[in-house]
């Protein structure tokens, strides 16, 4: 109690701990250095966008970034806003940032992290230092109230088998990046009999088993003159960029398998020069997409701001980390081992609107804004005009 006498005392502004929500200057910049500012994914930027956008009254300067020393992450005051990301698994060490926050000792408070796992949702290990993250974040709580917003039911299962038992379920921010409180209703006039133009929110070559998928999916961007949108890894953001030169010969030819094996390497070259393209600033994405009929993927961020766009859009599940958000918010979806030949554009719309149910989706994104707004103000943060008018609050 203590604690938090001395945090409502002094707490004046957030900050936000982690990456930046765009790039501005991205055409100044090599695929490289945009593919770190990006924190190897370009998806990042959906939910940072989100965070900074839905809570008021940032410090300045507003950020801090990721690699910061304790001393200049005290020196900000405030709350420490973290977003969460899928940082529960194995795959994940996070015991450097618990030592830095163990010593910069500020309130903190996390957004929508994650487990990573299988799509069937088994436990994963969690390292030492990982537990020891939570823990300095959860021992350092602006209130008496929980202050671990996680992304869905399988990621607060994940910590409650560790002893913490008290995280929110509050799914990802990016779901309310347009205040629209009938999304689901505009989303649903804007279905067609089958899309005339459709961007695919681009896979990983390293997911060698979702290959003829994706092919599938490259068929439709050629038949529709649609788009390509490359979030990760390096190679496929960096052909996106035009950056062809920076990516091994090795890393061509995977990416060639995986998009098409068909093709040459001269025309694969060409077919991603015209249709691939990377977004580092999400309103600019949001209107790219609003150009098309349909999105549809692997990447649950793609597909999500495909969604705020007010398009018909449907992501392709194959892991936990794109279930537990997808179930969590409602968001249209089908498992890839239900559709391993692939998907056929002319009965896209069939199979989006099989899953889709805007009443339930618009219900459901009111309830998530509502316990958002909770969790920000039980944690002495003030939720944007936009989020408490899209959760009914006054």
């Amino acid at each position: 109690m203590a604690w938090q006498q001395r945090t409502r005392a002094r707490t004046r502004h957030p900050f936000l701990l982690g990456l930046a929500d765009s790039v501005s200057d991205s055409h100044l910049r090599d695929s490289q250095t945009l593919f770190d500012l990006a924190g190897h994914n370009t998806g990042n930027f959906a939910f940072t966008f989100a965070i900074m956008r839905q809570i008021t009254g940032w410090a300045d300067p507003a950020r801090v970034g990721p690699g910061a020393a304790p001393e200049r992450i005290r020196a900000a005051g405030g709350i420490c806003v973290i977003p969460g990301a899928n940082k529960l698994g194995p795959h994940a060490d996070m015991g450097r940032m618990a030592s830095v926050l163990e010593r910069a000792d500020v309130p903190t408070v996390v957004v929508s992290l994650g487990a990573q796992s299988g799509v069937d949702y088994r436990l994963p290990e969690l390292p030492q230092g990982t537990l020891r993250w939570v823990r300095a974040i959860r021992e350092r709580a602006p209130t008496d109230r929980a202050n671990i917003g996680v992304r869905g039911e399988f990621s607060a299962h994940v910590l409650a088998a560790h002893g913490f038992d008290d995280a929110q379920v509050l799914g990802c921010p990016s779901l309310f990046l347009n205040p629209a409180p009938n999304l689901g209703e505009q989303i649903e006039r804007r279905a067609c009999e089958t899309p005339a133009r459709v961007a695919v929110a681009a896979g990983g070559p390293r997911w060698r088993h979702l290959a003829r998928i994706e092919q599938s999916l490259t068929r439709m961007v050629t038949a529709t003159r649609g788009a390509y949108v490359c979030q990760a890894p390096f190679s496929m953001m960096a052909l996106a960029c035009g950056d062809v030169d920076r990516v091994s010969a090795t890393d061509l030819e995977t990416c060639r398998q995986y998009v098409d094996g068909e093709m040459s390497m001269g025309h694969f070259k060409v077919w991603m020069r015209r249709y691939a393209v990377a977004y580092f600033d999400v309103p600019a994405w949001i209107d790219f997409l609003r150009d098309h009929d349909f999105v549809v993927g692997t990447r649950i961020h793609g597909v999500m701001l495909g969604l705020q766009a007010g398009i018909p859009a449907l992501c392709i599940v194959s892991d936990s980390r794109t279930r537990e958000l997808c179930e969590t918010m409602a968001v249209p979806h089908v498992y890839a081992r239900d559709h391993a030949s692939g998907l056929d554009r002319h009965h896209l719309m069939h199979v989006f609107e099989d899953v889709f149910d805007s009443a339930r989706f618009d219900a459901n994104r009111r309830r998530l804004a509502g316990a958002y707004c909770e969790f920000l103000e039980g944690n002495l943060l003030a939720p944007h005009g936009s989020l408490r008018e899209l959760a009914g609050r006054p």
